[in-house]
């Protein structure tokens, strides 16, 4: 991009209720001045509904660039064919599954999981994040008490169940919402999680350049984690300031792991791309159908 040249973006988010950590990098960027002095005028959409719809909006444009998992990613391709929109840079590098338990359990490592009741929907796309899991890993699955995701913290409170399937970084909020003191039990599988999907209209230099903030905003967030909470708060009002900064902490590890921030590669896109669609049930896709290789911004491990 030239001298003086700014680009005008639109980034929809991705689930910004359940996930308030995950998006403290990117509000704050965007009010801290590091968007605009990369020369990037970048306006925050709140998601459109389910998951994959997020994508579509992109893909029909809706937005420019989104937020989001590759499972829904891949369920919006298997819902409406080819999308041109493809991921750019990978935010979570390692998956963020994990049993969530009472703070009591007696289960402690993935091994304990063999067998548990595991309460949650049959249909849950996070049960079967969860189970595919413990197939990767060697483990025996959990036997699944069908039940609403809601009812399964009333029965985990009960100790009807002894395990719920959610991501780690939702752990603040069902702190307030789970009825009983819970903690994670993460099962650590390499494969991508989420990142940053842009539309195929825009031009590699675009591109480039929002992958260069997107890593950018990350690593700010990094050294400096309270940043961005009050702009936080001030766009979603009933975010809990302790949640937000617990969820970021929670995600970091999964973030920054030992290959560079947003990169990607061609053998961990193939292995996540089979591990997702064998969970979800979802017809195999052309792995590098689903990333663009960005010419610069987010470097190759």
């Amino acid at each position: 991009m030239g001298p003086g040249q700014r680009h005008s973006v639109r980034l929809s988010f991705y689930c910004t209720t359940c996930l308030p950590g995950y998006h403290l990098p990117y509000v704050s960027a965007a009010t801290n001045g590091l968007f605009a002095g990369l020369d990037l005028d970048v306006e925050l959409l709140d998601p459109p509904g389910g998951g994959p719809d997020n994508i579509e909006r992109v893909g029909s444009g809706g937005a420019d660039f989104c937020l989001t998992s590759v499972a829904h990613y891949l369920t919006a391709r298997a819902r409406s064919g080819e999308i041109p929109a493809r991921f750019v840079a990978i935010v979570v590098q390692r998956s963020p599954m994990a049993a969530l338990v009472a703070e009591d359990s007696p289960l402690a490592t993935p091994a304990d999981l063999a067998g548990c009741r595991l309460g949650g929907p049959q249909d849950s796309g996070l049960v079967a994040d969860y189970q595919a899991s413990l197939d990767h890993l060697g483990i025996d699955r959990s036997e699944l008490v069908p039940m609403d995701y809601l009812d399964a913290w009333d029965a985990l409170a009960d100790g009807k169940v002894d395990a719920v399937a959610d991501y780690v970084d939702v752990l603040p909020r069902l702190r307030r919402t789970a009825g009983v003191a819970v903690r994670a039990i993460p099962l650590g599988i390499e494969v991508y999680s989420s990142g940053l999907v842009a539309a195929d209209r825009l031009p590699d230099e675009e591109v480039a350049d929002m992958c260069e903030a997107v890593v950018a905003a990350l690593e700010r967030q990094r050294l400096h984690p309270e940043e961005g909470v009050d702009a936080l708060q001030l766009r979603y009002p009933g975010t809990d300031r302790s949640a937000a900064l617990e969820g970021w902490a929670l995600v970091v590890p999964n973030i920054f792991t030992d290959v560079p921030t947003g990169s990607m590669s061609a053998a961990r896109w193939a292995t996540t791309v089979r591990f997702v669609s064998g969970a979800h049930g979802l017809a195999p896709v052309r792995p590098d159908s689903v990333y663009r290789p960005a010419p610069a911004g987010v470097p190759t491990p």
